[in-house]
């Protein structure tokens, strides 16, 4: 663990819960009395968010600024950290402690944050097509789109659009025309992004240039340092530099200007690839370099992110680390909701839960053309139906049979909801409330502090996703207060029942609370 100033803990009560920190470990959470975890957010690997701030179910939160380390342990919670944090008990539960720390710590947003990212659904090109992008295969794609009758809002064209990393121009032989792909983009009514990551190879025209400026990171021989990412090894620029920062802003401009882009998705940037070591225009934390990435990438309304340090508040896509192509419920389908869920009471409300059917490449470019699984396409499908937004990459939608009638039916339901999600984008702006809640968040003191695979969309609906292989049914106990009515069959019950409701292939399981 790095060496921090200061310290402060805390004893965790009885029957205590506690949410907070690691988006990526959201499946380990809550923490107890009965927990052992540590965490520093300058190592983190995870590819997602590290956030300081920790609620609980009691009415507690511990907010911390900036970098910080974590550990709970014989039931007391201990956090290291440098610059401020602040421990407040006056509150009644989780919702209360969470609003109330939010209300302090989160920032204003003056930008308005696109709808279509939200209430469409998005496309992106890396698990159809890897890195084997093109004018000519993107057109077909997106005609196989609008075809399908497929509601759409977002085209993200990923790696491998470039001609280099670092050189970020159209590849000319890939993309003959790319103001006309662009323009025939925005006359279908997609918005564009282009993948980026702050790597630079060596082949690139401005490398030269970026030496002499001193905006790479550096080792102490004064060399430019080497970073192993999941590409090889590659210069990574130095967000601390004024120079590579007007670097890239201008390539990023010029590529809005010239072609019409509109956003970026700004990949890597984690902690992970920072070392206290690294000789830097200015000399800061890997945490600080993580903070930087998504500084710059603020500047942008159209965007998307994974890793991010703060910033809380923002207009930010947050999208979870790559999912594979499983059932895991660490990196798999079973990780969706408790990994939302953890975004939203760290402050990223606007989160999208990875491709449909994963996003791990890995594991598409081990199918060699085999069928993939449909129940675990289905169940990807449903689970991010009511989720902040949703995105495709596979086009399973070309298929005749099952695939097509089922992306079609989610995405469909996912516009459907568009007024309602936009009243909760508004109440995000206003109070920073995650869009996707806790059932002990909405129903305090009800016994569902342990609830991880069920969870509320607002205040209205209640989720429960099958994401366990072999399932068709699903059991919840129905909060109190209120009835419910179970949407694929229209059958009400009564709040405080545990019902087990059918759910097979193909169906969401979820209810609408009834009015008072």
């Amino acid at each position: 663990m790095v060496n921090y100033s200061k310290r402060f803990s805390f004893t965790i009560k009885d029957g205590e819960f506690w949410w907070g920190g690691v988006v990526a470990h959201g499946q380990r959470m809550p923490f107890t009395k009965s927990s052992e975890y540590s965490f520093d957010c300058n190592e983190n690997a995870t590819g997602n968010p590290y956030h300081g701030l920790f609620t609980s179910n009691l009415g507690r939160y511990l907010y911390v600024e900036g970098g910080s380390a974590f550990t709970v342990k014989d039931g007391i919670f201990t956090v290291f950290y440098n610059d401020i944090a602040e421990f407040s008990e006056n509150h009644t539960n989780l919702k209360d402690a969470y609003l109330a720390a939010a209300k302090k710590y989160f920032s204003r947003d003056s930008v308005e944050i696109p709808k279509q990212l939200l209430t469409r659904p998005q496309f992106c090109t890396w698990a159809e097509m890897d890195i084997h992008v093109s004018q000519e295969k993107i057109e077909k794609y997106v005609d196989g789109i609008q075809k399908s009758g497929m509601p759409y809002g977002l085209l993200i064209i990923d790696d491998g659009w470039s001609c280099d990393y670092g050189d970020w121009r159209f590849h000319e032989e890939k993309f003959p025309n790319p103001k006309g792909m662009v323009d025939k983009l925005h006359a279908m009514g997609f918005a564009v992004e282009l993948w980026l990551v702050p790597f630079v190879n060596v082949a690139t025209p401005d490398y030269e240039l970026l030496c002499r400026h001193n905006a790479f990171i550096r080792e102490n021989t004064g060399a430019v340092a080497k970073k192993e990412w999941w590409n090889g090894k590659s210069a990574l620029l130095d967000m601390t530099n004024p120079f590579a920062w007007e670097w890239l802003k201008g390539k990023l401009d010029f590529l809005m200007q010239t072609y019409g882009v509109d956003g970026f998705k700004f990949d890597a940037g984690g902690e992970n690839y920072y070392a206290f070591d690294d000789v830097t225009y200015q000399q800061v934390s890997p945490a600080q370099h993580c903070d930087l990435w998504a500084k710059f990438a603020n500047q942008y309304r159209y965007n998307e992110l994974r890793e991010v340090l703060g910033y809380c508040g923002q207009h930010y896509v947050l999208r979870l680390n790559d999912k594979r192509r499983s059932w895991s419920e660490t990196d798999g389908i079973g990780a969706l909701v408790p990994h939302t869920l953890l975004a939203g009471l760290c402050g990223y409300p606007f989160c999208c839960p990875d491709m449909i059917g994963g996003g791990q490449i890995a594991d598409f470019r081990s199918a060699n053309g085999a069928e993939y699984d449909f129940e675990l396409v289905s169940r990807f499908c449903e689970c991010s139906a009511l989720m902040p937004s949703m995105q495709f990459s596979h086009a399973y939608w070309e298929k005749d049979g099952r695939e097509k009638s089922l992306f079609l039916q989610y995405a469909l339901l996912h516009t459907q909801m568009e007024e309602y999600l936009l009243s909760l984008v508004q109440e995000s702006k206003e109070t920073h409330a995650p869009i996707v809640r806790h059932l002990e968040y909405e129903f305090p003191h009800q016994g569902y502090a342990r609830e991880m695979r069920a969870f509320m969309f607002g205040s209205e609906y209640l989720v429960t996703p099958v994401t366990k292989q072999g399932e068709t049914s699903q059991t919840v106990r129905l909060p109190k207060g209120t009835d419910w009515t179970y949407i694929p069959t229209g059958k009400t019950y009564c709040g405080g029942e545990t019902v087990c409701v059918d759910a097979p292939v193909g169906t969401l399981a979820y209810f609408k609370k009834n009015a008072r």
